[in-house]
């Protein structure tokens, strides 16, 4: 089978090798729910400890590595979107 390049690939704004206009991650904060160990638990805060990412969980006192939590990955997009940038927040200190 044989693929062939749209045009679009080739214009001026087509993306560098590699890279996509949208990306997914999970993403760990406070509240979000992770399964850990078979069981739903929630997230109190994250920490970054010598280089890795660490979570800690509500009623835990050990911090947990992000590759023992499940969570859903949450889709981003490197575009601006112009309809989303007035969405009445204040940039303020």
């Amino acid at each position: 089978m044989q693929v062939q390049a749209t045009t679009r690939e080739h214009s001026s704004e087509s993306v560098p090798q590699g890279w996509s206009k949208h990306f997914v991650m999970p993403v760990f904060r406070h509240g979000v729910r992770v399964k850990y160990a078979g069981r739903w638990e929630t997230v109190d805060y994250v920490k970054l400890r010598r280089l890795e990412l660490v979570v800690y969980l509500l009623d835990h006192a050990e911090p947990v590595a992000t590759r023992e939590l499940e969570l859903a990955p949450t889709l981003f997009t490197t575009e601006r979107i112009p309809t989303l940038q007035n969405l009445g927040y204040t940039h303020s200190l």
